[in-house]
């Protein structure tokens, strides 16, 4: 679960900046070289998106400013291990999120990196993710989506964007939970998962907001429930988990910084404070609300014990489903 982060943003970045000196310590303890976030994905997805609005906003405050670096492939391992691999200075950072932060040290076997090889710099942003049907799925209710299920010889289908991404991992804990009948049926992203939800080719799809809620709003799909502590603004009307009978079900997809172990802890606090004096700014986080993004922030350490817990829940549910990913 990725806790109230928000409410604490200014709390810390007020913290940082008095122990930092601000700029000055960025600059003492950052190499005069630009920092290169290597985010594990595609160009134009939700992590890279998230990653080029935090660079530029900390590029000010760093001597060199920041560059990003996609280095996509199994999954975000390749560029996980890459970022692991890195000289520990400062100048390279991992854009984390749920698949190499959370998942993937339980899905694969050899992922190629280890994430005692990475350290926290700062958790930077989370989006809810909500459970949508086909428009013609006769049910309105999460009760009933589980209950129409049970009732068809074959189950439900619910699409993926991939093996062990969130939206896989989501209505596998529901199975463990409730019993739920489904069969996975994984896509190449999520754009190809919403264009068969919205054609009816598949019934379920658990997936980000910022790129549901336009089929939402439309009618081409139906809202069933948002699997979060609280109802999203965008969609008021639609219940969470809880409030639909099935508590203990939170799926956030989030995102962060980790830099290679042996940084220096003030080269991280350099860079720390660089990231959360730009969630500060007025602008930078209008620009990632403006994308159905909650700004966060946290200090290194407690963006440690947030991946660790995160990958001991997801190893969990990765073990009682029995998925793998090679």
């Amino acid at each position: 679960m990725v806790r109230n982060w928000a409410r604490d943003w200014t709390r810390i970045t007020l913290a940082l900046l008095a122990l930092a000196g601000w700029g000055g310590v960025a600059g003492a303890q950052v190499p005069d070289r630009p920092v290169r976030i290597i985010v594990p994905f595609a160009p134009g997805g939700t992590s890279d998106i998230v990653a080029r609005v935090m660079a530029e906003g900390a590029s000010a405050r760093l001597p060199r400013g920041v560059v990003v670096e996609n280095r996509s492939g199994a999954g975000g391992n390749i560029g996980a291990a890459e970022a692991a691999r890195a000289a520990p200075d400062g100048t390279t950072l991992l854009q984390c999120a749920f698949g190499p932060c959370g998942a993937n040290p339980a899905l694969y076997a050899r992922p190629g990196y280890d994430l005692h090889e990475l350290t926290g710099v700062i958790l930077t942003g989370a989006v809810r993710n909500v459970m949508t049907v086909r428009k013609d799925l006769p049910a309105t209710t999460l009760a009933e989506v589980i209950a129409y299920g049970r009732s068809q010889p074959n189950g439900l289908t619910f699409a993926s964007s991939g093996v062990g991404a969130s939206n896989h991992l989501g209505p596998e804990l529901l199975r463990a939970k409730l019993g739920v009948a489904w069969t996975h049926v994984p896509y190449r992203g999520s754009a190809p998962a919403i264009t068969d939800l919205v054609g009816g080719r598949v019934d379920v799809f658990f997936d980000n907001l910022p790129s549901i809620l336009p089929h939402i709003r439309a009618g081409s799909v139906r809202a069933i429930a948002v699997p979060a502590a609280e109802r999203v603004p965008e969609l008021p009307d639609v219940p969470t988990f809880a409030e639909a009978g099935v508590p203990g079900v939170v799926i956030d997809s989030w995102f962060g910084f980790m830099a290679p172990a042996a940084t220096p802890p003030a080269t991280i606090a350099a860079l720390n404070a660089a990231f959360a004096g730009a969630l500060a700014d007025p602008a930078v986080r209008a620009r990632l609300q403006g994308l159905g993004v909650i700004p966060l922030g946290s200090t290194p350490e407690e963006m440690n014990i947030f991946v660790a817990s995160e990958t001991a829940r997801w190893a969990e549910v990765v073990r009682v489903a029995g998925i793998r990913a090679e």
